[in-house]
């Protein structure tokens, strides 16, 4: 007689149940609430999640081992069947006919068979139903004791994780109704991540080469590649990457602290701190801070937490992976160096001590700086094969920095506050380097555009190019001559000028002294003047003090063409954000300055009854394409039935009809207007504008950020100045007692993060651009509440040890 095993039966008994509670959840959820369809399946999948796993771990397999080990195996078991089961079914798809009915019994077998085999044999197996019962009848005596303790344990597990997930998906909620922010006409930065990230969805790389497509790393246009691929929103991929993050973080500084409140409270802060300090702008700072957490968080398990060869080589290679992306979305990644540098030798020391020295610098540092390295290697044979040069981001380009840092170095005059060139240094250069010669025109006509955008900002330089405007005005002018058609010849191109300057200063005919770096102009006698008023406004910005809660956006805003906004909200899944809206008729296009020839335009515009409607226009960018045309546009209420006449002094040069429907038009000649040469490139009709949503859902997210704001102010003085004490407190304690832990030696890796992130932003403000904003510090913010409390959490910790210690002498 065959022997039931029911094991078996439990196992299919829970799955079936688990996918009934699916089922249900998500019914009530959709039809219950409000909530988004992406949102309440989340929610319902948690639901399905959990009652899967305790089902199977307590009834099914009966296990007794610890949730820190069982969770992560069941997740990642889940993770690799619906990856298997995905790629399954797409391959059957793609390759035979096999019927959809017949494709998904075979899924659900082999993927279900999987799931018993490994669950039984992995995830479930450390202390099974057979190993429970051998230690049972082994330790009798304590039969009576041990199955309290174990449901005490279960219940505070399963709390802990019930919190985790609700707290993990309100975030999410809340941060899915996050105001829009993009300008897609920002062509050095949302315009340009956007447009990057649609040339590799269509695996085009990066497109065209140009002077734009390697200026900026590619770590944000692929996150928004990812976006695209994986179907659901931006805010909410976002979110779900920072929940992601912060979780690993929180686990992994638990796994050395053993301690739930220092974990609870830092993980509370950090997974609601963007909801702070975060402006909802479609760029790349949005995922720095994660991508910062994760690639420590990673490196701390693989230093001090792995407990075998496999764990720290996996963890090592996440971040590597994870540091290499975080190198490619900001160009200012070396500040992270010197924390990486303080944890690895620590740990090698460490790994010396314990004689695992080589395993140790096998299996962790040297897997650390080989997955670094392999993203760059990759990314560099990328940029070979598709432009035909071995380069990165090419704004670090040796031949680039080094004529950056030969323009920058020629002294013709006292230096100009935030002016990396001054225009009678360019004077000057133009007369000993044929080659920056060339340029000339460019900045005598368009560059001279480039001039109005630092004005705001220094108005003594209001007819200079300023700080960090010029390598931009620069890159533009070289590509105006059309040296910008492949990297190669652009790198020609500032070889000879670098050679041409630095030739005449050692010739004296010019007058140079080098700067600290390419990138930092020098440093003048006002801004050193002003050095107290910027160190005042730093700590001002650590305080969050001025900033106030009714600053907080409610809504949201795409600048751009219909199309353009259209485009870009289905790439990015986000079309629930918005709604069409009638509004003005907006006709684009683009105009030339011919001659300095001032003569007086009329425009007017009118219905079939002879209506006269007003009409805005309006320069969309201070910045010039290639051929010196700056874009425009013209807005009017007239919608139906209207006409465009312009004349010049008096005399009619155009009067046509304005299309009722969005048109773009096939101009190949301008249309020359007095002193102007005009191009009209497309009409977007008034019945079809995106506008932002504004419903309960953003309301409820901007009221509980402003409360959440107010919250953190008052927090972050405290938490900043307690925290400062008590890492000084414990150093001196250390030299003293000449005792080092791990948890000391990662406080001190995550303040020399902050202070290296503050130097690099303060010496960028007082010499070159406005670096002392919320968008540049939302990384110091994470980095300051993660090293103020674990100072705070080990002086406490000693303190208590002491005293301890005192009570029983």
């Amino acid at each position: 007689m065959i022997e039931l095993n029911w094991k078996t039966v439990r196992f299919i008994v829970v799955g079936v149940l688990c996918a009934l509670v699916y089922f249900i959840a998500s019914y009530l959820f959709l039809t219950y609430t409000e909530l988004p369809a992406f949102i309440a399946s989340l929610l319902a999948y948690a639901c399905s999640f959990g009652f899967a796993y305790l089902g199977q771990k307590f009834w099914a397999f009966r296990c007794i081992a610890p949730h820190s080990v069982t969770l992560f195996r069941y997740a990642v078991l889940q993770a690799c069947c619906a990856t298997f089961a995905a790629t399954f079914t797409q391959a059957f798809v793609s390759y035979t006919n096999v019927s959809p009915l017949l494709l998904s019994g075979l899924a659900t077998v082999l993927t279900s068979g999987t799931s018993y085999i490994v669950s039984s044999c992995w995830v479930f197996a450390d202390a099974s139903e057979q190993e429970a019962e051998t230690n049972i009848s082994a330790d009798l005596a304590f039969s009576s004791i041990r199955p309290v303790m174990s449901i005490q344990h279960h219940w505070r597990s399963m709390l802990l994780i019930s919190a985790w997930l609700l707290l993990c998906i309100v975030y999410i909620n809340l941060y899915y109704y996050m105001p829009w922010s993009v300008n897609l006409y920002s062509g050095h930065d949302d315009g340009l991540f956007i447009r990057l990230a649609n040339s590799l969805a269509v695996g085009d790389w990066l497109g065209t080469y140009s002077q734009y497509t390697l200026m900026k790393g590619p770590g944000y246009p692929f996150f928004l590649v990812l976006t695209h691929f994986v179907g659901i929103s931006l805010y909410s991929l976002t979110a779900i990457f920072h929940c992601l993050a912060v979780s690993f973080f929180a686990w992994t500084l638990f796994r050395l602290s053993q301690s739930r409140i220092l974990v609870v409270l830092l993980f509370v802060l950090l997974l609601f701190l963007p909801l702070v300090i975060s402006s909802g702008r479609i760029i790349r700072d949005q995922i720095y801070p994660d991508q910062f957490l994760l690639g420590f968080s990673a490196l701390l398990f693989s230093l001090f937490v792995a407990t075998s060869n496999m764990q720290r080589i996996c963890s090592a290679l996440l971040a590597g992976v994870m540091f290499a992306w975080l190198w490619l979305t900001r160009e200012e990644g070396v500040w992270i160096l010197p924390s990486i540098a303080v944890l690895t030798i620590f740990a090698v020391w460490k790994y010396w001590r314990n004689n695992t020295l080589k395993q140790g610098l096998i299996s962790s540092v040297f897997v650390l700086i080989l997955s670094f390295s392999s993203i760059h290697i990759t990314f560099q044979l990328m940029n070979w094969r598709v432009y035909g040069q071995y380069v990165g981001v090419d704004i670090k380009e040796q031949n680039f920095k080094a004529a950056l840092a030969a323009l920058q170095s020629v002294r013709v005059e006292e230096a100009i506050s935030h002016v990396p060139v001054t225009d009678a240094t360019m004077q000057e250069i133009y007369q000993v380097s044929p080659g920056f010669a060339e340029l000339q025109d460019f900045f005598a006509t368009t560059g001279l555009n480039w001039r109005k955008l630092g004005c705001w900002f220094y108005p003594w330089a209001c007819n200079e190019i300023a700080g960090g405007w010029f390598i931009w005005a620069l890159r533009e002018a070289v590509a105006s001559k059309g040296y910008y058609k492949t990297p190669a010849k652009a790198a020609a191109f500032y070889a000879k000028v670098e050679q041409e300057i630095n030739q005449a200063c050692a010739d004296k005919r010019l007058s140079c002294s080098k700067s600290l770096t390419a990138f930092m102009p020098e440093i003048s006698q006002r801004d050193i003047k002003n050095i107290p008023d910027t160190l005042q406004q730093l700590i001002d910005m650590l305080l969050l003090s001025h900033f106030s809660a009714n600053n907080m956006r409610l809504h949201s805003e795409i600048d751009g063409s219909f199309s353009g906004k259209q485009s870009v909200l289905n790439f990015l899944h986000s079309q629930e954000r918005f709604y069409l809206d009638n509004k003005d008729v907006e006709v684009f296009g683009r105009y030339a300055i011919v001659n300095k020839k001032i003569q007086e335009l009329d425009f007017q515009i009118t219905d079939k009854q002879g209506k006269t409607y007003a009409h805005t226009l309006r320069q969309l960018s201070g910045i010039a394409d290639v051929n010196k045309f700056y874009p425009f546009s013209l807005q009017t209420s007239c919608l139906n039935g209207c006409r465009l006449a312009i004349s010049i002094d008096g005399l009619d040069k155009i009067n046509a009809v304005i299309p009722d429907r969005d048109q773009s038009f096939k101009q190949e000649q301008a249309i020359e207007l007095g002193n102007l040469l005009v191009f009209f490139d497309q009409l977007e009709s008034g019945k079809r504008q995106i506008t932002g949503i504004v419903g309960a859902g953003e309301i409820r997210t901007l009221k509980l950020r402003q409360r959440l704001f107010e919250m953190f102010k008052i927090i972050f003085p405290v938490m900043l100045i307690l925290g400062l004490i008590a890492f000084v407190v414990l150093s001196v304690i250390a030299i003293k007692q000449r005792s080092l832990s791990t948890l000391f030696i990662f406080s001190a890796a995550m303040w020399g993060a902050v202070l290296a992130r503050l130097t690099i932003l303060f010496l960028v403000h007082i010499s070159s651009f406005p670096a002392l904003a919320k968008l540049y510090f939302m990384p110091v913010y994470s980095i300051l509440i993660i090293s103020s409390l674990l100072s705070l959490y080990l002086l406490i910790q000693f303190l208590a040890g002491y005293l301890q210690n005192r009570n029983i002498t």
